[in-house]
């Protein structure tokens, strides 16, 4: 077997053994023993109304995403699809990835003919002044997923072998990071349709799916992605439920690891009870005990009761059947 063929299946036995803090590392580290780079990312981008083109998340490899996107701010035009094959962009890199989906395209920055003034100082200031990328094939038209790897060496140019190992290699990369979102980013309990996040304790965003972008941009109107609202992500971090309410959303997170793991869902009429109440109120009406909510919530079994009492004196009601029919006329 080829050295090709056991990266590959690699990536899919990490998705399994991976913890979500370790699985980036393992599969850049896996691509880099076949292409060599120094700094790389995958990146989500979306159309976002009014606000155009956006990152809206990103799993860097030895680069800072907040030092990336603000140089790119400075030194790339405004950018937007204008498309299913086109994008209106400064980046000659990413246009022609965008045209030729699914395929490895690269540039040399100092030697190509189409870089510009801007172009090679945006390539000298985030060492990257050789790139190779590929954008994802999708149906969807508003957003998309990219791979780039970036060398810091101008004489140390992408070969057309190295282009012809990515088209093999990366497409699987993607299916990989696909596969390994779809096993971690929804929470234990969680309602099944419920939209999902992953960040970072820092805010930034490693994973966001359309319908939570949608929820954020509806309620944050000054949200700058790829990071978590700071008042979304102050809550989040220093209260021990982590629940978030607003009058569009409700958010219901939890820590693993180093990462918060975060469930969306439409908030409800249910506004005569707390945050912590209301997540008491859905688990009590999927009958859980008091000690499987108590777990959930890092609280005791005693704790939980009280608050179910306070629960069913709120609803003018004495037990969880009656509660079961509120909630789900709320559309708990």
């Amino acid at each position: 077997m080829n050295a090709l063929n056991q990266v590959i299946l690699k990536l899919y036995a990490t998705t399994q053994s991976a913890s979500a803090s370790e699985f980036s590392e393992n599969i850049f580290a896996s691509i880099k023993s076949l292409v060599k780079f120094d700094s790389g990312g995958l990146c989500d981008f979306a159309q976002l109304p009014e606000a155009g083109l956006k990152l809206i998340a990103a799993v860097p490899h030895n680069v800072s995403t907040e030092d990336k996107q603000r140089s790119r701010t400075e030194y790339i035009d405004t950018e937007k699809v204008v498309g299913q094959n086109a994008i209106f962009t400064g980046d000659p890199l990413l246009k022609q990835a965008f045209r030729k989906k699914g395929n490895a395209v690269s540039l040399s920055v100092m030697h190509g003919a189409r870089t510009t003034p801007n172009l090679i100082a945006y390539g000298v200031k985030t060492h990257a002044l050789q790139s190779l990328a590929m954008v994802r094939s999708s149906a969807i038209h508003t957003s998309f997923q990219t791979i780039s790897l970036w060398r810091a060496h101008a004489d140390f140019e992408y070969t057309e072998t190295d282009k012809a190992i990515a088209d093999i290699i990366l497409p699987h990369v993607f299916q990989a990071f696909s596969i390994h979102r779809q096993l971690h980013a929804r929470a234990k309990n969680s309602v099944a349709d419920g939209a999902t996040a992953i960040c970072s304790l820092s805010g930034h965003i490693q994973f966001i799916d359309p319908a939570a972008v949608e929820y954020l941009h509806g309620e944050f109107h000054d949200w700058q992605p790829p990071f978590l609202p700071p008042a979304l992500l102050d809550h989040l971090r220093t209260t021990s439920e982590k629940i978030y309410i607003t009058r569009r959303f409700t958010v219901v997170a939890r820590l693993k690891e180093d990462l918060l793991f975060m469930v969306f869902r439409p908030s409800t009429s249910c506004d005569r009870l707390s945050a912590t109440e209301l997540v008491i109120a859905e688990m009590l009406a999927r009958n859980d005990t008091y000690k499987a909510i108590a777990q959930r919530l890092g609280s005791q079994p005693a704790t939980v009761r009280n608050q179910a009492h306070s629960i069913y004196v709120k609803f003018g009601i004495s037990g969880k059947a009656q509660l079961a029919r509120i909630m789900k006329d709320a559309g708990h």
